[in-house]
């Protein structure tokens, strides 16, 4: 997951300057849900600190709000300006964020899309993926109105009127009888069969199906910035190596959108790493959209086998 990385992180200072979210992002999408920041009144900048350092460990990277490592970073860059790492481990931890919007659109989770897209405006609002995001949020709310608009207008149609009971049967004691008819005594010769058109005629031949020629596969945009996985500390201290199939989609302009786990093996150590890795890679702006798949290995070096 990065955190060893992130640990690093927190022991230098830098001179991350906190991204100013009061800049406006290009394009005509509406401009991102004003949800109220977490606030810390009773904490300061070491007790922000240590807060986000346990978030870290337990795997609270964006979730719970107001109980999260990206919350607290935010506070404590907003308390203890451009010092203690905060802008390294926010740009590290962003990724995580991507994936976790766009999976909770996928899902028409439309209110934690909104949350994690407020967070991320703050993280930082020049982020490429905020006006795909934003979009994406604006097309989904829309799609939602009209099936809610559809559901109150079939609630007050009227009810359409009950049907009519079926009539009776008749008793067969009041039924009229049916009376009996005459045999005939010399009853007509069955008409002798002719053969038809169709009986004489040769069989059709089956007609054989039309080929269908499949396009030829696009060639795959240039890769332009590659990001390796990061190994989890976890993973890493229990010696566990593995590998994960990533289907991803490359947006005209180069970014990586809707990236999942196809398969991982061993399941359930490498995913959340390879998602996030793959959120940072940047291809050629090619103008059209290209989904396929990457298998990132996880090898620990060889000298760390021993």
């Amino acid at each position: 997951m990065g955190l060893l990385m992130l640990m690093l992180v927190l022991a230098v200072t830098g001179c991350d300057s906190p991204p100013d979210a009061s800049r406006s992002v290009a394009g005509d999408a509406p401009q991102a849900p004003a949800l109220p920041a977490p606030v810390f009144g009773d904490l300061d900048a070491d007790g922000l600190r240590v807060r986000a350092e346990r978030a870290l460990h337990e795997q609270r990277i964006h979730a719970p709000a107001a109980d999260c490592a990206v919350d607290y970073y935010l506070a404590l860059r907003q308390r203890a300006g451009e010092g203690h790492g905060v802008g390294a481990a926010l740009a590290e931890l962003q990724p995580y964020v991507v994936i976790a919007a766009e999976q909770a659109l996928a899902r028409e989770d439309l209110e934690e899309t909104r949350r994690l897209l407020a967070l991320l405006v703050r993280m930082d609002a020049t982020a490429p993926a905020v006006p795909r995001l934003r979009e994406g949020l604006r097309v989904a709310q829309q799609a939602a109105d009209r099936a809610e608009g559809a559901r109150i207008v079939e609630l007050a149609k009227p009810t359409p009127p009950m049907p009519s009971p079926a009539p009776r049967p008749v008793s067969m004691a009041s039924a009229p009888q049916p009376q009996p008819t005459a045999p005939v005594a010399n009853p007509p010769p069955a008409p002798t069969k002719v053969a038809s058109a169709e009986a004489t005629a040769s069989p059709v031949a089956p007609v054989a199906p039309l080929e269908s020629s499949s396009p030829a596969p696009q060639a795959l945009p240039r890769l332009l910035a590659d990001s390796p996985p990061r190994y989890p500390l976890g993973a890493q201290k229990r010696r566990i190596e593995g590998s994960v199939l990533v289907t991803f989609t490359i947006q005209p302009d180069g970014s990586v959108s809707d990236a999942r786990s196809l398969s991982a093996q061993p399941a359930g150590v490498f995913e959340d790493a390879a998602l996030a890795a793959a959120a940072r890679w940047r291809f050629e702006a090619t103008g059209r959209r290209v989904t396929t798949t990457r298998t990132l290995a996880f090898r620990l070096p060889p000298d760390s086998k021993g």
